[in-house]
């Protein structure tokens, strides 16, 4: 860009969204999607559980591709519920891991992440998300902007318009609001349980 070399970060996960699924259709805990963020906020709170989704192993920052899936942290109190916010909490501490590893190797502090697509409708994800990541959490009244991405693009390569048009784009925002020392023994807690399942 303007003659410059700009380089992006790319960070690889093999199962996000899918967990959704899996908790649907193979485990038959929720019917639809729409349950989790409710059954999440019902969860017993010290219920300490964690999910592992290395269903197909574990991409970035691991890139272990024999790591094993596991629920790690199972009490007498652990059920449906809390099964279901574990499957919730997962897509956040993975994508935690990578703006960790992203600030790491940019040398940069991650203040806010911008994101799109289904999972977003789920508020307690969106929270959890923040607070994991202590970066404002961005959402676009258009859920898909997978799409829009590329037509912006070309229309900014082709002067159709500036970069002003994103200042036009309505967000909803998530702030962080979990204390450190809750954060940071959740997140312990998630590199405990992956270290489990690593191989190498």
């Amino acid at each position: 860009m303007g003659g410059k070399v700009n380089y992006v970060l790319e960070g690889n996960l093999n199962y996000t969204g899918a967990v959704i699924t899996w908790l649907k259709d193979d485990l038959k805990l929720i019917q639809s999607p729409g349950e989790t963020g409710a059954l999440a906020e019902a969860a017993v709170q010290d219920d300490s559980l964690y999910l592992v989704p290395a269903f197909s192993g574990l991409g970035a920052p691991y890139w272990d591709s024999y790591a094993s899936a596991a629920i790690v942290g199972m009490t007498r109190t652990t059920g449906r519920a809390e099964i279901v916010r574990a499957g919730v909490e997962c897509i956040a501490y993975q994508i935690t891991d990578i703006v960790k590893a992203m600030s790491e190797d940019a040398g940069i502090t991650v203040e806010e992440l911008r994101v799109d697509g289904g999972p977003t409708k789920n508020t307690y994800l969106m929270q959890f998300q923040s607070d994991m990541a202590e970066a404002d959490v961005r959402i676009p009244d258009s859920e898909e902007l997978s799409g829009i991405g590329p037509a912006y693009a070309a229309g900014l390569a082709l002067k159709i318009w500036d970069d002003t048009i994103f200042d036009k784009l309505n967000r909803t925002a998530y702030e962080a609001k979990m204390t450190k020392e809750v954060r940071d023994k959740k997140y312990n807690g998630w590199k405990h349980a992956v270290k489990m399942v690593l191989t190498k």
